[in-house]
């Protein structure tokens, strides 16, 4: 299966998590392009932004499916990936997995909200979501909480 990883990340932190699901999807003998959303001007991107530009979009349409992965900001899914659902049309209903990285270590401190955003965004243009992760970055068991997504997205597709 031909996967493509659409990835927002401003720190790197959850650019590293994608690697990992990567290295298990890849294992598994699927092909898979992480595609990393850069816009233009990053001062661009700030809670509430919209019509964000980015230095190159990713041809959806070669894929079999799909993960989105962003990080929370300011209580809400990241601008910098909220604004890219705007530029697809349509994900043909194919196989979908969405996570997430935030600081807090609380779920209702923003990663249900953005969650739910996520999963509505790649519903809205016909994604097929399967299985969705929340990665609390500065909680104790930060790499578990890794492993368990990397797991549950490998075991997804």
């Amino acid at each position: 299966m031909k996967i493509g990883i659409i990835v927002y990340s401003q720190t790197g932190n959850t650019y590293s998590v994608v690697e990992k699901v990567k290295e298990e999807l890849t294992n598994k003998g699927h092909e898979v392009n992480i595609n990393r959303l850069e816009p233009l001007n990053p001062n661009d991107v700030h809670p509430g932004a919209k019509n964000i530009k980015y230095k190159n979009l990713p041809e959806l349409e070669k894929y079999d499916g799909y993960i989105f992965a962003s990080p929370v900001q300011a209580f809400s899914l990241a601008a910098g990936m909220e604004s890219y659902f705007d530029n697809i049309e349509n994900l043909d209903n194919k196989k979908t997995a969405c996570f997430l990285t935030k600081g807090l270590p609380f779920n209702w401190t923003g990663g249900t909200r953005a969650m739910k955003q996520l999963k509505e965004l790649a519903e809205s243009k016909n994604g097929k979501v399967v299985e969705t992760g929340i990665i609390k970055w500065l909680s104790f068991n930060r790499k578990k909480q890794i492993r368990n997504v990397v797991k549950k997205i490998g075991q997804t597709f």
